[in-house]
Parts: C-alpha cells; structure tokens; sequence
C-alpha cells in the first residue's frame, strides 16, 4: 500500500499556529482565582531539586501527571515532550530515543543508544531492556542535551530517568490496585503494596505488573495477530535507615516479555514497467516477486509466514547507600543487571521466505558510582565522584536468505543482479556470533560558584577511560536445515569482503577491467567467498578511547521567577564494533566505530508567572556534531561508519497554566534545522560496483523532523462532595522527517514519514477522598496511519521495510488505594 497523500502542508503548519496562538492567550485571560501549579521536584543533577531552580532542559512528570496521560510506555513520553521521538522497530519492549535529532539507525543489539536510559541510576546498555521497567513509577525526568558530566558517556543526546516507587516510614496509605481492559482484547493488572516493618528503622514495597493484548498487526491467514504484549513484571523494594545519618534502599525488579513479534510491512520497489514484464497494479514487485500492493491489503495487515517469538527478560539489582553529615553527604550506588532477548523476525513482511532474523543477545553488566555532595553555605558546593561500570554481551543471529527462490524478472528490471541469481538459489542462513566486553571507569566533578544571591556559575569536567574488546568474532554459512557450508570470518581469504564473487558482467565490472586488468584475479575465484566450515574466532580487537567532557554554564535570577541561564557542553558516545554481517576479518580500523561528539551551546530561560498560575520555559541550542555513527545496508553486508559531521540549531518551549479552578492547559513546541555537513555512503542502486558513494551532505538528520507541537487540556467538569468528573484532551504533531541519511536521493524518497497529528482522549471520576480512580480512554482517536520506523532494503531484496504505529484503541481501568 502506498502512503497516503498528506494535506497541505502549509494548512497544517497554519492549523498549528492558530492553536498555540489560542491556547497562549486563553492562558493570558483572568487568573485571579486559578489554583497555583505543583511544583515538581527532580533528581536530574544527582540532588533533589525543583525543575525551575536548576539551569537544565528537563521536563519532569509526576505519578498524578502520569496517569492523568494514560501513561503505558516510552512511546507515551515523546507525546508530551519537545524535540523527543521515539520508534520501535521491535515494538514497546526496543524504543529508540531520538532527543534534540539525536539518534541511532543501528538496530543491532549491541549498540548503545546515544540516549542514556537509567532506572533508579542504574545505567542499561542493552537497547531491549529500555521498555521493561515502566511500572509502580514515581516520577519520569527527560533531560535534554549532552550530559556528559553527571552521567558521562552515551548521554550526547540526553538522558531519561525512571524513577520508581521507594517505600516511605509513613502512616500515610501507599498502596493501590489497577484493573483495565482494552482493545484486541488488552487486559492489564498493575498492583503496588508497601508497610514500615520495623518502625523508623525498615520499610519494604513490592509491585507487580501484567499487560496482554492479541495484537493489532492482523496476519492474512493465521488466527493470532502479530505486534503482541505479553508482559509480567515484579519489584521489591526496602528501605532501610538505621539512624538519621544512614539510609539504604535496595531494589530488585525482574520483568519479561514473550509474544508474537512485529512483522514489517513489505513495499516493493522493484520497477518492472520499463521492462516488457509485468509486475503488480503498479508494476513492482520484490526480488520473489511479491507485491504488497497488489494484494489489497488494509495498513495493519500482512501475509507475513514466520512471525515468531519476541522473548525479554531483563532483572536489575540495586542498592543505594547515603550518609548524610551536617552540610553534605556521600552517596554509593551498585548495581547488576541481566537481559537477554530472542526475536524472530519476519523482515521480508510477506508469504515469501526471502529474509527471516533471528536475533538473540544476552547481556551481563554491573556498575559502582560513589559520589560526595555538599551542601555549604557559602559560595562553593560541590559533587565529585568515581564510577566504574562493565558488561559482556554475547550475540548469536541467523539471517535466513531466499529460501524462496529469485523471481526471474528482477534480472530484467535490474540487469546487475543478473549475475548474482545462481547464487541465491540455495544460499542458505548466516550464522553470526559476537562476544564484546567492554569496561568503563571515570572521575569527575561538578562545582558549583553563587558569586551573589542571583548569579551562579556551573563547572563541570569528567574523565572517561573505556576499553572494549571483540573476544569471538564468527560469521558461517549454513543450509536451512542447519547443516554447515562454509566459514567467511574467519576463513575467506579471497581478500572480497562480499557473500560471493560473481562473473563480471555489469558495466560498471567491465569498465573496471577495462582500466584495471589485474581485477580479472579476482573473478577467477568466482563463488562462495567462505573457507571451510569453522566456530573459530577471528583474531581479538581491542579498542581504547580516553576523553573528557563536560559543561559550563552561567545563570541569573532577575527575580525569585524568573532565570536565564547560558552554557557550552560537550558529550560523547562510545565507540561500537560493527553488529552487522560482514565478509572478511577486518582490522580495527573498519570494525570498529569512533566514538561520535557533540559540542552543544544553549541559551534558555525559566519563569514562573502569574502568582504561579503559569510556568514558561524555553532554549534555544547549536550543535556541532562530529563522527555520528552509522548502519548502512548495502545488498547482504551492513557497513556500522561515522559520518564526517553534522549541525543541529533548534528551539523549543513548555508552557503550563491553570486558568481558573478546573482547567489547566499544557504546551510542548519543537523546532530543529539539521543537516549533514559532510557524509558519503555506498550508492546502493549499483549494487555491482562496490566502490560507487554519494555525496549526501546538505541532507537532514533522521527522525528530527523540523516541527513538533503537543498540547493537553486537563479540564473538571463535574465537582461534587463524593468527587470529580476530569477530562484529558491531548494531541501531538510531528512534521515531516526522513528514516535515513539518503533522504530523498539514491531511491530512498519513501523511507519517511510525513506529518501526522495523533489525538488521545480519557475521562475519569475521582473519588474526592482519593479512594478510587474510574476511567475510560481512547488513543490515536483518528485512527492515524503513521510509520514509525523505515528501511530500504531495495539493493539486497527489492522492498523496503515499515513498522507502523499503533492504531486507535480504547480501553477502560479502575484503580483503588487503600
């Protein structure tokens, strides 16, 4: 199915701009009896401190503001925060964060996002266990901008910290029950429980989670739906404070996941008009000769034949320790994690068994941070500590290729794949194995200056030494039945870092032999480039990186509510081994990704207006963006590279109002220029010359698209003396934006998506004793037909590959607390 035309483009920025203009001025009308805003308290500089005291781009969200969203999962987030996104091209359980257009287009499961994600401090590297832990939440902090003093590496985009609930020594109930149902037969469970078990001294909580739905992706003749949640969690938390100098809390969360995956849908892009041959209604078809378009299909349906399993599991152990002296205090945080992750994967999205993942990964990491914080009364505080974090992750994929034979007619419409049809006529499965242990320790410190009651200076400065190793490295080919072929790494030693050599019968190979007879040696060796069957390990890579990053900045209060504030930062994200297949053993130079940079200048302000009935933020931002790293999927090899540079200025604000005693209005807007100042990529619409790029400096950063605007409206409709009627109208929209570097050029124009809005809705009745919680909602309202993940796989496979967003859904829930 082709993507739907989108309207103007100019009416909808319009539609856009008139809404702001509305609700900025409904928030500008008489406020002399409006209730004042809650203030929200962070821990986003390691101290607990209010969102409007701290010269950072943060937005915080509350337990009450959460579930006033309907808050399920990452994606949830990104509707209500400016400059964020979030796509999942495996679904809740694998969110990629984009922050700022900050992103990473590698799917492999060894890569760390440049997004840093922290649960309870605990930092987690695995992308698959980013989606596990949103349960029994406290409070959400999304931090924007290179984080590189306080959290250190892999922060260049920002941070998100999720915070969960920490038994209290209260009288004060802090339990609940929550029940909802929902569309494709969704059903949740959420239940919290906590009691002082010896007083003052030990408090414990524990929490459980279930979420199960039959999946939205509708799969042409089976009974069970692809894109599933079968998801169970489980928490316990103590808290133990022995006197007032000494408090512990220790937490202990397992969660999984075991469903049908997503199955991708399959566009084809294999033009058979210019041929004689005849393809589908609009004449494609992919390399099996598949044409999703001829098949009539709705935009979440798919005839995909292997969608198999989605299995996570991840546990996290932690515990904080804190002495607290008079005027400062000394933090431990430990932590031990283990996530593991199966999926299989129908990429082809058809009836074809053209290309079918498996994906497994297993990872194993701790980390110690201690840290001294002060709290002097003078000019000077201070937070300095040490950190030192490790983890091994062991990785296993098979890539099974055209099981289903070729379609002749791809040689027609593509004469240089002609030569390769012999041999994908019984290819068989790529069997990809990679360990890496990677150890990272640093040392930095935060100061921070009051030169005068209203003017202060931040100074920070970190040290990263981080070493990462690929201990076993092993690519073979093996037949469908598993049976083994042969070896590429190690073992080719044709010196052709390709699955085969081919006979030279495309006019880019001829015009080479022309220029360069000697190539003809290596078309003597035409074949499998593999050796003979070996589990081996290619030789061990070692890679050591060492920097510093860090922030200065410089704030001024013209009032108790209103500051400016101004910085320079610099983050870094760690330097990654290519988790893509490959052909070769490879030195350091082409395994191995340097690690990616940004030097960041931002200029914002925070005010609290209108006797506190209106909170106004905003910033503005340049980035210089260095060395981002990149997959590139170029026929059967993925090429992980850094791109030369990049720039990013933007915008964004968030305004909060109450107007009155009922309504309160929220504001999110975003804006990004970005583009690619220097990046060559292979072209691949010449599959058959190796060394053809292309320019693509000038193109736009992916999943930064250049508008982004959300609005929600909390209204209480109803109050009476057992309660109140509460409304929560919320939207976002997001402009234009690319899902890779290409954009537009080398026949990558459709991997995009093009402006959406997506509207929510929920109504509850809360009892006024706060007893219990009623709800009923609604999401993408519209019913929305919207990408939120693409790839082009036409050099390999004909097609490209989407996932879509969730359609519309509706549901109802109850919670009581007791």
């Amino acid at each position: 199915m082709q993507k739907r035309p989108i309207s103007s483009s100019c009416a909808r920025k319009a539609l856009l701009r008139n809404s702001l203009y509305l609700a900025i001025a409904a928030t500008t009308a008489n406020t002399a009896t409006a209730a004042m805003l809650e203030e929200v308290l962070v821990t986003a500089q390691k101290r607990s401190q209010s969102t409007q005291d701290i010269p950072v781009a943060v937005t915080g969200m509350t337990d009450t503001q959460l579930d006033k969203y309907g808050f399920e999962n990452a994606s949830d987030i990104a509707a209500q925060v400016p400059n964020m996104q979030v796509s999942g091209p495996y679904g809740d359980i694998q969110p990629i964060f984009s922050i700022r257009g900050v992103s990473m287009s590698d799917y492999s499961s060894n890569q760390a996002s440049p997004i840093g994600v922290y649960v309870d401090e605990t930092y987690l590297a695995p992308v698959y266990s980013h989606g596990a832990n949103f349960f029994d939440i406290e409070r959400l902090e999304v931090l924007r901008g290179p984080q590189g003093t306080l959290y250190g590496k892999n922060t260049t985009g920002g941070a998100i910290n999720i915070i969960t609930r920490t038994p209290q020594f209260s009288d004060e109930p802090n339990n609940f029950i929550k029940l909802g149902v929902g569309s494709y037969n969704a059903t949740t469970a959420e239940a919290g429980v906590e009691g002082v078990v010896i007083n003052d001294i030990l408090a414990a909580r524990a929490a459980v989670s279930f979420k199960r739905d039959d999946g939205y992706a509708e799969i042409v003749g089976r009974d069970e739906n692809g894109a599933q949640t079968d998801f169970q969690g489980g928490r316990l938390a103590l808290h133990f404070a022995p006197n007032d100098a000494w408090d512990a809390v220790f937490k202990y969360t397992v969660s999984g996941n075991d469903a049908l995956s997503t199955p991708a849908r399959n566009e084809a892009r294999t033009d058979l008009r210019g041929s004689g041959m005849e393809g589908d209604s609009n004449g494609f078809i992919d390399y099996t000769g598949y044409s999703r378009g001829s098949r009539n299909l709705d935009f979440n349906e798919t005839e995909a034949n292997q969608v198999g399993a989605l299995i996570t599991n991840t546990t996290i152990t932690g515990l904080t320790l804190t002495f607290a002296g008079d005027n400062y205090s000394i933090t431990s945080v430990s932590s031990y994690y283990d996530a593991d992750y199966y999926q299989k994967a129908d990429t082809d999205g058809s009836p074809d068994d053209m290309l079918t993942i498996t994906w497994s990964s297993d990872t194993v990491g701790y980390s110690q941070d201690l840290r001294f914080s002060s709290e002097f009364d003078g000019v000077f505080n201070i937070i300095a500590g040490v950190y030192y974090g490790a983890e091994d992750q062991y990785m296993n994929n098979l890539y099974s290729v055209f099981q289903t034979t070729p379609d002749l007619r791809v040689g027609f419409a593509k004469p240089d794949t002609s030569q390769q049809y012999p041999f994908l006529l019984d290819f068989g499965i790529l069997d990809q194995r990679l360990e890496t242990q990677k150890a990272s320790a640093a040392i930095y410190s935060q100061m921070r200056f009051d030169l005068t009651d209203r003017f202060g200076i931040d100074l920070g400065l970190r040290y990263t030494k981080d070493d990462s190793t690929l201990s076993y490295f092993n690519i073979s080919r093996i037949g469908y039945d598993g049976s083994p072929r042969g070896t590429y790494v190690p073992g080719n030693e044709t010196g052709v870092d390709e699955a085969y050599i081919s006979a030279p019968l495309s006019q880019s190979q001829l015009t080479d032999l022309i220029t360069d007879p000697t190539k003809l040696q290596t078309y003597t060796n035409a074949g499998y480039t593999h050796g003979p069957y070996t589990l081996d390990s290619a030789p061990e890579l070692e890679a050591n990186e060492a920097e510093f990053t860090g922030k200065l900045g410089a704030d001024y209060r013209i009032n108790e509510d209103i500051m400016v504030y101004a910085s320079a930062s610099r983050g870094y994200r760690a330097g990654s081994y290519n988790g893509g297949a490959y052909y070769l053993a490879r030195p350091l130079e082409t395994a191995y990704a340097s690690p990616e940079y940004i030097e960041a200048l931002e200029l914002g302000f925070k005010a609290d207006l209108l006797e506190n009935t209106m909170r106004l933020n905003a910033a503005l931002f340049s980035y210089d963006y260095t060395n981002q790293q990149f997959i590139n999927v170029v026929g059967f090899s993925n090429f992980l590279e850094n791109a030369g540079g990049s720039t990013i200025q933007g915008f964004e604000a968030e305004l909060w109002a109450r107007i009155g005693e009922r309504l309160t209005v929220q504001i999110g807007l975003g804006y990004l220029e970005t583009e690619y100042t220097e990046l060559t990529l292979a072209n691949t619409e010449t599959i058959a010359d190796a060394d053809d790029r292309v320019d693509l400096s000038g193109n736009e950063l992916i999943l930064a698209p250049k508008l982004n605007y959300s609005i929600s409206l909390d209204y209480d409709a109803l109050i009476t003396e057992a309660g109140y009627l509460s409304i929560n109208a919320n939207t976002n929209f997001q402009d234009d934006q690319w899902f890779s570097a290409y954009n537009d050029k080398n026949g990558y124009g459709q991997i995009s998506q093009e402006a959406y809005w997506v509207f929510n809705g929920r109504v509850s009745w809360h009892a006024s004793d706060d007893s219990y919680t009623v709800s009923v909602w609604g999401k993408n309202l519209a019913d929305e037909e919207y990408d939120v993940y693409g790839i082009n796989l036409q050099a390999g496979f004909g097609h490209d590959n989407y996932l879509g967003g969730q359609p519309r859904t509706f549901g109802a829930e109850a919670t009581y607390r007791f």
